[in-house]
């Protein structure tokens, strides 16, 4: 059992990893800015384990034989993976996050709406979550606009709920499926952002590495030129000596006694950092 496992999540890292490359492959490579080589991969995770959330929520609401979810659940695939898409094509991140907020906002709004206007933990959760994902990969007031929306409509399916206004289609659902729902959404939580926050610490973390190996690079590239002068004074002052010439063999001492205070701040200068 522990070897299938292992394989199922060797299998499951591969997919992911190749439908990265596939995706945002390309402009993780030409990104310099940390916060934005972060974010793209935020939105592809966002959009990629969407879909794979798809999967139980098909099975559910084939189980609770609910029409209005099985005929959303094509729609909502068809938003993600046009999200995907245009995201491999180049189009701006921030469009891409809004279209895939609105996305995970409407169609749930949908398919509340068709289910007695349902406001349980999984629709409330997958809300909160598109408005903290709109939140980190766009700005205030897109995420306001948003969560008014979020809000406007919770305020109708109240008002709805109050006068007694039902839709033609009433779906009641399981009473394991709203649990298994939320726990669904609580592991989408903690992959998604979870693995977003990860990724900053180890992208910062790979540019200080960088950053270290190109000063050490231009310290020793400085420290090389210095001992070459050196060299090269060294026996000039050695050939001003064997000829008599003291003057000349003095200038060349203080010449070189400069070249090596010199090396020796440089070196100093270029510690600081390191410590």
């Amino acid at each position: 059992m522990p070897h299938l496992f292992n394989r199922i999540r060797s299998l499951t890292v591969k997919v992911y990893n190749a439908a990265e490359n596939a995706v945002i492959g390309n402009a993780l490579q030409s990104i310099t800015d940390s916060r934005e080589h972060c974010n793209y991969k935020l939105i592809f995770d966002y959009l990629f384990f969407h879909i794979l959330l798809l999967i139980p929520e098909s099975l559910i609401s084939l189980y609770n034989q609910n029409t209005t979810d099985l005929l959303l659940l094509p729609v909502f695939m068809i938003c993600l993976l046009s999200g995907l898409l245009l995201l491999n094509k180049g189009v701006s991140n921030k469009t891409v996050s809004i279209l895939a907020t609105l996305t995970t906002l409407l169609i749930p709004m949908v398919s509340s709406f068709f289910n007695n206007q349902a406001t349980t933990s999984p629709y409330i959760m997958m809300w909160l979550l598109s408005i903290l994902f709109c939140f980190i990969t766009t700005n205030m007031v897109t995420t306001l606009l948003m969560g008014g929306l979020v809000c406007g409509y919770l305020y109708l399916a109240a008002w709805l709920n109050i006068h007694h206004i039902i839709p033609v289609h009433v779906v009641e659902t399981g009473a394991f499926t709203v649990p298994l729902m939320s726990g669904l959404f609580i592991l989408f939580l903690i992959r998604v952002l979870g693995a977003h926050y990860r990724n900053i610490f180890i992208y910062e973390e790979k540019l200080t590495l960088q950053k270290q190996k190109q000063h050490s690079s231009l310290l020793n590239q400085h420290l090389t030129k210095q001992f070459i002068i050196l060299k090269g004074l060294s026996r000039s002052g050695k050939s001003k000596y064997l000829d008599g010439n003291k003057e000349l063999l003095e200038a060349c001492l203080g010449e070189i006694e400069k070249q090596c205070e010199s090396a020796i701040d440089y070196l100093d200068a270029g510690r600081l950092p390191e410590n």
